[in-house]
């Protein structure tokens, strides 16, 4: 994009002398004015649709997993330079590389007025194991049916896969449950029923055990 706006707008020659070329000058300033106009809100739109239905403030460089390690600190450089961080446990595995990818697409379109950097090819692949490395949990297997079943797989499934119960005790769930409440209602400006919180988490202890 900013080749396509950095390149000369070419305008016809003329023969009639001086008046010509300066009239044809003109006439070219607003189609100049016109596509820088139009590149600047292409990426103020850009920008802001980086901030629609992702990850709401909150986590910080140090909460993340293996915080010291390569890949979160790619994280903490290169995704909150347009929202907040995300943590690796909000998608799943298979779901990682594609939104990755659609990120690293609205990076490169950003015009290079802005200074948003964007990752080396070498870097994306340390983010992407690093996310892969960290991401939710899906369930293997089919999961448990009995109460709250139907809460949970309708509630969760609406930003997720579904995670596996067993990747929490049965005494962390209802601070994950909580947790993702209040995401719902930061992303999605719809909180969490306290009915269907009390049925996803009684529901997530059971299967958590096994039973």
């Amino acid at each position: 994009m900013s080749d396509f706006l950095e390149a000369p707008v070419l305008c016809p020659p003329s023969r009639a002398g001086w008046l010509v070329p300066v009239l044809a000058v003109m006439a070219c300033q607003p189609a100049q004015q016109e596509s820088a106009g139009a590149a600047d809100a292409s990426s103020h739109l850009l920008l802001a649709s980086a901030s629609v239905a992702l990850p709401p403030p909150g986590m910080g460089p140090g909460s993340l997993p293996l915080p010291g390690s390569e890949g979160a600190a790619l994280v903490a450089k290169y995704c909150s330079m347009c929202h907040a961080m995300p943590t690796p446990s909000l998608h799943s595995a298979t779901d990682w590389p594609s939104v990755l990818r659609r990120m690293w697409l609205r990076m490169e379109r950003v015009d290079t007025t802005f200074h948003v950097p964007v990752p080396t090819p070498g870097e994306r692949v340390a983010m992407l194991q690093y996310m892969l490395n960290h991401a939710i949990k899906v369930a293997g297997t089919p999961l448990p049916t009995g109460p709250g079943y139907d809460a949970f797989t309708g509630t969760c499934a609406r930003c997720h896969e579904l995670p596996d119960p067993r990747q929490h005790s049965a005494s962390d769930w209802v601070a994950v449950v909580r947790r993702m409440g209040q995401h719902m209602q930061d992303i999605l400006s719809q909180p969490l029923a306290q009915s269907d919180l009390q049925a996803i988490v009684l529901y997530l202890e059971r299967a958590s055990r096994g039973a």
